[in-house]
């Protein structure tokens, strides 16, 4: 046997959801638009760590996704990041040692030519070790979620890693395997 509530059929299965005077068609007439777009170019970050020149700030975009929100009123987008921070690291002798990465990642956003930086995030991570000998091998995931309000139009995020502090004896430090994306829906959208 079938029911009919409110115009909509359904199965025996589900009378008693119909008892409770349960939902099946959402209220709203139409869904509200959503974009999704995903990163471009993704690059990994291989810092050079040649300590005999002069020491200076080394930057790298990661990865970039353009959105065009031109359809959408009052658009909110929605930015989804992720890599992994790898660094190595080593020594010898019976003392102390410290190893300290310091990275800063930047998003920032160009729309009608005028570029701003939209957000900042550090990621620091700092061990001391008391060894003979030192290897160490580090992998761990770096992920933000960040909403961003715009104007209706063309815009491109790039998300930018720095290289802002190293210390200890590094064979390698690294940021691989980025993937930006973003999702993007209007307030005001019918």
């Amino acid at each position: 046997m079938a029911y009919i509530k409110d115009g909509q059929y359904c199965s025996d299965d589900y009378k008693e959801e119909l008892d409770k005077d349960c939902c099946f068609v959402p209220q709203h007439p139409k869904p509200k638009k959503i974009l999704l777009e995903c990163g471009c170019r993704p690059q990994d970050a291989i810092f050079d760590l040649d300590y005999c020149h002069e020491k200076r700030v080394q930057e790298f975009v990661l990865d970039r996704v353009i959105v065009d929100t031109t359809c959408l009123c009052r658009p909110v987008v929605k930015i989804e990041f992720s890599s992994l921070v790898v660094f190595e690291a080593e020594g010898k002798g019976l003392c102390e040692k410290e190893i300290d990465v310091e990275l800063q990642f930047i998003l920032e956003r160009i729309c009608n030519g005028h570029k701003e930086v939209v957000q900042t995030w550090q990621y620091e991570n700092e061990i001391k070790v008391k060894a003979e000998k030192l290897e160490l091998d580090i992998s761990e995931p770096f992920t933000v979620t960040f909403c961003d309000r715009t104007c209706p139009g063309c815009c491109e995020y790039k998300m930018i890693v720095k290289g802002k502090d190293f210390e200890g004896d590094f064979k390698a430090v690294r940021v691989v395997k980025p993937d930006l994306s973003v999702l993007a829906q209007g307030i005001c959208d019918d």
